[in-house]
């Protein structure tokens, strides 16, 4: 990990392995088109997601924690003179602007980045502050059949196998899973091969918190948010034991209705 950057490494490599879209816009756009803009997403990298939201006509802010996943979504941004802000920090703990955003996003297991659950519950709050009136926010983390599983410990697994910037890219993850903590410390190995055989390598690690819907529910009930529909996938199928996706959409509650007040 280069600095304090925690997606250095991967941010040169991400778009290659990722490419344009992603089998989730098929629910985050009609998602947004719903409930309208302004929209923030949380944890953008690249403009993967953001971009499309642009270029659907949607006001977009995106806040990301990695300056260099900010820089490629910016200059790809301006490339096709996108209007989107970009805020770099991270939930919980960025200056967000108070009841600002009529959609808030998180997908792709950014809730996750949180260490613990006291800080996923915090994240929520923030990200519901940010809402405005009858503002709605979706969150996308693994599922039940993508559970942690230590028997996997420290184990090579293929992820990625292909080319980018003209070498031959492979990228593997070795993962570390504790139960106990409900957390996997994931490192990625990133081996590029140019023509002539010499091979370059570079790693990142990552921890993730991963968070059971018994917790996440009640966690958007206390930042003031009323759920509203849980799935097990981006084709709003239902969550059963083997969906590898757990998406969560709430709206934010009226002041005057919440528990407790008059």
């Amino acid at each position: 990990m280069a600095g304090t950057d925690p997606y250095a490494v991967d941010a040169a490599w991400y778009d290659a392995i990722h490419g344009e879209g992603g089998d989730d816009l098929v629910f985050w756009l009609p998602f947004a088109a719903e409930q309208g803009g302004p929209v923030l997403e949380v944890g953008a990298g690249t403009g993967r997601i953001a971009l499309p939201l642009a270029r659907a006509g949607h006001p977009v802010t995106v806040l990301d924690p990695s300056p260099a996943m900010l820089d490629v979504a910016r200059q790809r941004a301006a490339a096709e003179a996108l209007a989107v802000t970009f805020l770099d920090g991270r939930l919980p703990g960025a200056p967000l602007p108070p009841a600002a955003f009529a959609t808030i996003i998180l997908p792709n297991d950014v809730l996750l980045a949180c260490a613990t659950g006291n800080e996923q519950a915090a994240a929520l709050r923030d990200a519901a502050a940010a809402l405005a009136p009858g503002g709605r926010l979706a969150l996308d983390v693994a599922g039940p059949g993508h559970w942690l599983d230590p028997d996997g410990d420290g184990e090579p697994i293929l992820a990625f196998a292909g080319e980018a910037g003209g070498e031959s890219l492979t990228v593997w993850h070795v993962r570390h899973d504790d139960l106990a903590a409900q957390t996997r410390r994931l490192r990625v190995r990133y081996e590029r091969t140019a023509a002539d055989g010499r091979v370059r390598r570079s790693e990142s690690e990552h921890v993730l918190r991963y968070v059971t819907r018994s917790e996440l529910l009640p966690m958007l009930e206390s930042a003031g948010l009323r759920v509203l529909d849980v799935w097990g996938d981006y084709t709003l199928a239902a969550l059963t034991n083997a969906s590898e996706r757990l998406i969560v959409t709430a709206e934010l509650v009226e002041r005057s209705s919440r528990p407790g007040r008059s």
